[in-house]
């Protein structure tokens, strides 16, 4: 066991070759399986090397079912009851469904089999189970234990050490600098979280996960065992939220109470792991501007992309970690869709109202929505469903969808200038097209707003009208929010807080944004959105279903060490604040990946490319069946991989 790691009174790391020595069983062949087992894992990625040991909510049951002493045994607990007979089918399932699935569990668990809760006879081991115990398994140890009725006990690898009953939390480590934080539940309050690791700027900090053969999800509890991080503008109870900022950090105390949506998700099963990082203040922040927190590294293609938007280490690290099942982030004007283009995973931004926001913490509340990422688009019902809950928006997916929907493919933004990003989308599209029988309808907003002239013949150009439209209240609204912050911070420090340049030029431009200009711009943004819904995605219709193809900017590499852009406003007519602006559900799906030389590593790199498809608000569930049809008709695989390749 390595003595860098750290551990404490209440957590004992242990690694490969200390669970191969505590089995009792040195054979050369076990010790070389724990050896390649290591090997893989440092070949693969840099990543765990020890176990965190947590003390099982299920009292002391080892003790109880005769285990004794203070060396270290593991255990492979399999749950029984007193009139089961265990056939060797049911020892191949558990085997191959929970066990080989589950990244916790090592084969060295396999030789302590404890058959937990029925009766210690033999017949209730059917004589065919044995030689799957014997021949799969390795067991040089079965037993059976009369289980205690007042205790649920999961099924699962475990350990009994010091006299005590633990569960081994595998340890990962954040090798893309996503994570400001890890946690773990507390030993003395299980519903409370305290912090594993809190690594702020650097890399490799340490993240502990259970094993999954400890959870089960079902109808009450949808999401049990779902490991998910938080985004760091997003409420922990009893921790900080930092937004990135270390003024922020050293002004506000620890949260009280847990933001709605982390809340809403524990309470269905799920394990909050820790917080990731993001753009300081959930402004505009590149890589070479992160002044206080390194930015964290986008795992596709050569490393060393901007990971992009505020909700960057969200996705970053659901490209990276496949021991991680979702995150949330937020986005405000793009900052949750970008960094799953850039990330290639899938993200919705849900319809604005539709979710309970308390908790999440931002500047525009008419803008700012809570999202989430995953790395499987046919998991996303059952997380929508769980976080909405029984909201009256919500339209559910029509039993026969086909020939309900209408595909609007906007000439304002496709083709885009980059014809590789453009025959993803198109093949993209051109599946959904088979999957629901209907053809795209090709339209143009300009030449519709133009005919409609929504605000009078003066204002045809959509362009010049909406040049303004929403990032004026945006900048002037976040401006003025945000002075509480400033003036606090100077009343207690006597001196202002730091923010990074981008946002001091932000605030500028909010702060010269006349009250007038900031109204009027917001009804040039209202009025656009009830044209938007009444005209092009005929959101009223119970028959039709409108929804809208877009891209994510132009796909081209972006080096995270590459000259900053210039700073400038996000025009409301830009593809980026359609869904912000009207209020709608946008799903992001990744659709390929476009091959390019990197100046990096001097070979051919594949870039992530996405595509977005936006529907009338309500229709949040409608989209994400709709983008799984379209990529199993087009044949692109509805789930992502971690790691240099999406696919």
């Amino acid at each position: 066991m390595s003595s860098s790691r750290r551990s404490d009174s209440l957590e004992r790391e242990l690694d490969y070759e200390d669970i191969v020595e505590r089995t009792g069983k040195d054979s050369q062949g076990k010790r070389k399986e724990a050896k390649d087992m290591k090997d893989q894992d440092e070949k693969d990625k840099k990543q765990d090397d020890s176990y965190s040991m947590m003390e099982a909510a299920a009292k002391n049951f080892l003790k109880d079912a005769g285990y004794y002493g203070e060396e270290v045994t593991l255990v492979l607990v399999y749950t029984d009851n007193a009139d089961q007979v265990i056939k060797a089918e049911d020892l191949v399932d558990f085997r191959i469904n929970l066990l080989e699935k589950d990244d916790v569990f090592q084969p060295p668990f396999y030789s302590n089999v404890l058959f937990y809760g029925g009766q210690k006879l033999d017949s209730s081991l059917a004589p065919c189970a044995y030689e799957e115990l014997a021949k799969k398994w390795n067991a040089t140890k079965a037993v059976f234990r009369k289980g205690d009725p007042t205790l649920t006990v999961p099924p699962g690898p475990y350990v009994f050490m010091r006299g005590k009953t633990w569960q081994p939390w595998r340890t990962y480590y954040d090798t893309h600098a996503c994570f400001m934080s890890s946690f773990k539940p507390s030993p003395h309050d299980p519903g409370k979280l305290v912090v594993v690791d809190s690594p702020i700027a650097g890399l490799d900090g340490r993240v502990v996960a259970p094993s999954r053969c400890y959870y089960k999800p079902s109808a009450s509890r949808p999401l049990h065992g779902a490991r998910i991080a938080v985004k760091d503008n997003i409420d922990i109870a009893g921790h900080k939220t930092s937004l990135c900022n270390r003024a922020w950090m050293d002004l506000y105390p620890p949260k009280t109470k847990h933001a709605a949506c982390v809340q809403t998700v524990i309470d269905a099963g799920a394990i909050i792991i820790g917080k990731v990082k993001l753009q300081a203040m959930i402004m505009r922040e590149e890589p070479l501007e992160c002044v206080e927190f390194t930015a964290p590294f986008k795992p596709r293609a050569d490393g060393y992309q901007v990971p992009s938007g505020s909700s960057h280490a969200s996705a970053a690290s659901i490209g990276a970690y496949d021991w991680l099942d979702f995150t949330f982030g937020s986005d405000t004007n793009g900052s949750g869709r970008k960094p799953a283009s850039y990330n290639g995973c899938f993200s919705i931004r849900p319809s604005t109202g539709i979710t309970d926001n308390d908790g999440v913490v931002g500047y525009f509340p008419q803008f700012d929505m809570p999202v989430f990422f995953g790395r499987s688009i046919s998991r996303f019902p059952d997380f929508i469903s769980t976080w909405y809950g029984k909201s009256p928006m919500l339209r559910p997916v029509p039993q026969d969808i086909k020939g309900t929907v209408r595909i609007l493919y906007p000439s304002d933004y496709l083709p885009t200038p980059n014809p590789a990003q453009t025959e993803l989308i198109d093949k993209f599209v051109s599946g959904l097209e088979r999957a629901v029988s209907v053809k795209r309808t090709e339209i143009s907003l300009a030449e519709q707003w133009k005919r409609d002239a929504p605000d009078g013949p003066e204002h045809a150009d959509i362009a010049v009208y909406l040049e303004t439209a929403g990032i004026y209240p945006f900048y002037h609204d976040q401006y003025h929010n945000t002075m509480g912050f400033i003036e606090k911070y100077k009343e207690k420090f006597g001196k202002p807080p730091f923010v990074h340049r981008a946002l001091h030029w932000q605030w500028g431009v909010g702060k010269a944004i006349y009250r007038q200009e900031r109204d009027e711009c917001w009804r040039r943004s209202e009025l656009y959105r009830h044209w938007l819904l009444e005209k092009v995605f005929n959101a009223d219709s119970s028959e039709t279903v409108t929804v809208m193809a877009l891209p994510i900017e132009t796909g081209q590499p972006n080096y995270r060490d590459a000259d900053l852009p210039p700073y400038s406003l996000l025009s409301g007519y830009a593809a980026l604040n359609m869904s912000p602006m009207s209020r709608a559900p946008e799903v992001t799906a990744p659709v390929g990946a476009i091959p390019y030389l990197s100046v990096v590593t001097e070979r051919e790199e594949p870039l992530p490319v996405a595509v977005s498809l936006i529907g009338a608000p309500g229709t949040d569930l409608i989209l994400v069946d709709l983008v799984e049809r379209a990529l199993k008709a087009s044949g692109i695989p509805t789930e992502v991989k971690t790691g240099r390749f999406i696919h």
